[in-house]
């Protein structure tokens, strides 16, 4: 495979820092936060030899990733594994401002092109640690080495979490956010509404809405798509037709399928299948 690299001009970098984070299985090379360049409204194709996640702050736009379109926006996060060929084409005139980490692996990564959206919690967690890193005087100085891992940590771990990588986790939130994860993933095709899942637990939902937000930063319905999108990826990669998938997960009209799966995905069902199965 031809490898394309992205000439400097294309974005002004507002903070690069190398980095050698090692972790089980994985090494983080760098991170950068670049914002594009007023004259740049498209980034060529181009590819590594490295994994990246991406993190878009602003900015809009349509990143074509192996042959996938995905419609980005403010809050997107998109995991591109080693030699996935990429490109970027904005749709507005705002200019992107994008957060990479750029990521090695030991052993092969079964992970495809996956595209995801923070919450509104999320989004500011991963803007006030990028903060604290603008603010440190000397990132390379040894007193700030810790300082800089555990911030690029935290990062790394809201974002892989967002995009499937790492579970969500569900054991540090209170007994109501465990118990309706339990009761959601337990349930049989298609999904429960939420309503009646607070129902069950006996709750009003909206009160349990408002509790569910407050612990975990997301909606009961935010919740439950986020669950629904991780069956929906199973299913098109166990099945190769679009409605053996549409079967499996209860879905009886493949058009509307298409249409909420394109909705959280930003990209269709077939586009998904065409980035994150082995070609």
């Amino acid at each position: 495979m031809n490898f394309f690299w992205l000439p400097v001009k294309t974005y002004r970098p507002l903070l690069f820092q190398e980095l050698d984070v090692r972790l089980p299985g994985a090494r983080i090379r760098r991170l950068r936060l670049n914002r594009h360049l007023p004259e740049v409204d498209q980034l060529a194709r181009h590819s590594h030899s490295f994994s990246q996640v991406l993190c878009y702050l602003s900015g809009r736009g349509v990143m074509t990733a192996d042959g996938a379109n995905l419609e980005i926006g403010p809050a997107s996060v998109i995991f591109l594994p080693a030699r996935s060929e990429h490109s970027f084409r904005e749709s507005t005139g705002r200019r992107p401002l994008c957060l990479v980490l750029d990521v090695d692996w030991r052993g092969s990564v079964k992970h495809g092109v996956s595209l995801a959206r923070l919450t509104q919690s999320e989004a500011g967690a991963v803007r006030r640690e990028l903060s604290e890193l603008t603010r440190l005087s000397d990132p390379h100085a040894p007193a700030h080495r810790l300082i800089v891992a555990a911030s690029v940590l935290r990062i790394l771990d809201t974002l892989f979490r967002c995009v499937g990588i790492l579970p969500v986790r569900t054991g540090e939130f209170p007994g109501y956010v465990r118990r309706f994860d339990k009761l959601l993933r337990g349930a049989d095709k298609p999904l429960p509404e939420v309503a009646a899942l607070a129902g069950t637990m006996g709750y009003q939902p909206d009160h349990l809405n408002r509790l569910f937000k407050a612990a975990t930063g997301r909606t009961l319905r935010e919740y439950r798509d986020a669950v629904a999108m991780e069956r929906a990826q199973r299913a098109l990669q166990a099945h190769p037709k679009i409605k053996q998938a549409c079967d499996a997960l209860g879905f009886t009209d493949q058009n509307y399928f298409a249409r909420w799966f394109r909705k959280q995905a930003g990209m269709s069902p077939r586009a998904y299948q065409r980035a994150a199965l082995p070609r």
